[in-house]
């Protein structure tokens, strides 16, 4: 072997190695941050997974996603896990607000930050929270029906009672109501919370009410969430009704939104998905390079502490606008919406 090949190998091997140590160094740098998700069955979360993930890398940061399948103790064994394999912050939707404080807990002893995302985390010095102003939400809901219905029986059907959004929600639409209430012109006729915002249970519950003796169908129906609306609706066919009451939704649902261009729903609230988890990403992103945050002035209090928010302002939507907002926006397609219309 000569001089200038024994060279050539030798420059080959150092030139493979520097690779080897760039591409390890690169691969390194890059921040890895653990979304946990509640679930993946409900229509919104795989959507503010992808833009999170899609927001992140952009911004150079590796997410690790777990679906927690509708249980906190799987959400509990998935922190660890991310937390085994190095991640700088965890965004969390708790699947119970109470017990996730144990996660943020956990992550502190490991000097990472936690975002609760979308659900407040109770009791605990949670460092972030991103959701929507669900005050507002609540709000937007009540607003809508008395503005059509000032006078008349109303049913409130709320979301989980363990979930703060849902009290949240309530209190909005209670802000709009009760001085109504007050003066007579609205009577409350039904006062309930679904448990899990589950439809199958307010179907149940506007079954059971439909199926009492002496009442007369609701002149609204506030409902927290268009899964429940559409558990109602079904409870409201199945006594062939035909001239429905106001019904209010949340989320901008596929069914819900097909609802209330065939006049069984009358409204929801619109939420951008993609506003609020590219957000998220930014502020997690933030947090794991130590940078300065915008302080944005505002806070929830979880029971514990206040802690910084950031509250995204919804929209209310029926069918003038949905158009131009829930299928401009791209969160739904306008041939899944109007295929039948």
């Amino acid at each position: 072997m000569n001089k200038n090949h024994i060279v050539h190998k030798v420059t080959v091997l150092i030139s493979l190695v520097l690779f080897l140590v760039f591409y390890s160094c690169s691969n390194s740098s890059k921040v890895k941050i653990g979304l946990i998700l509640p679930n993946l069955v409900d229509d919104r979360f795989p959507k503010d997974r992808d833009y999170f993930v899609a927001k992140a890398k952009q911004l150079d940061g590796e997410v690790l996603v777990a679906d927690g399948n509708n249980d906190d103790k799987l959400q509990m064994k998935q922190a660890e896990e991310f937390i085994g394999q190095g991640v700088k912050v965890l965004v969390l939707v708790p699947v119970n607000l109470n017990t996730a404080a144990a996660i943020v807990r956990l992550a502190h002893e490991n000097s990472i930050k936690v975002i609760a995302y979308e659900r407040i985390i109770a009791n605990c010095d949670l460092d972030y929270y991103i959701s929507f102003d669900n005050v507002k939400v609540g709000e937007l809901m009540a607003s809508y029906a008395t503005k059509l219905k000032p006078e008349g029986n109303y049913m409130v059907l709320s979301g989980d009672k363990g979930d703060k959004n849902a009290i949240w929600v309530r209190q909005g639409m209670r802000n709009i109501i009760d001085p109504l209430v007050k003066s007579g012109k609205i009577k409350i006729v039904y006062d309930v919370y679904i448990e899990d915002w589950a439809p199958e249970n307010a179907y149940q519950v506007m079954k059971k009410y439909l199926n009492l003796s002496c009442v007369d169908l609701p002149d609204a129906i506030l409902s927290a969430y268009d899964g429940m609306s559409t558990g109602a609706i079904k409870a409201l066919d199945e006594n062939n009704v035909t001239l429905f009451p106001i019904i209010t939704g949340q989320n901008a649902e596929l069914e819900a939104c097909r609802n209330i261009l065939n006049g069984r729903q009358s409204m929801t609230v619109y939420k951008p998905i993609k506003t609020e988890a590219e957000q998220a990403a930014i502020l997690a992103m933030k947090c794991a390079k130590n940078e300065s945050i915008e302080k944005t002035g505002k806070t929830s209090f979880n029971g514990a502490i206040e802690v910084p928010a950031i509250l995204i302002e919804p929209i209310s939507v029926n069918v003038s606008n949905m158009k131009g907002t829930i299928i401009a926006d791209g969160f739904l397609k306008e041939s899944e919406v109007y295929g039948n219309h």
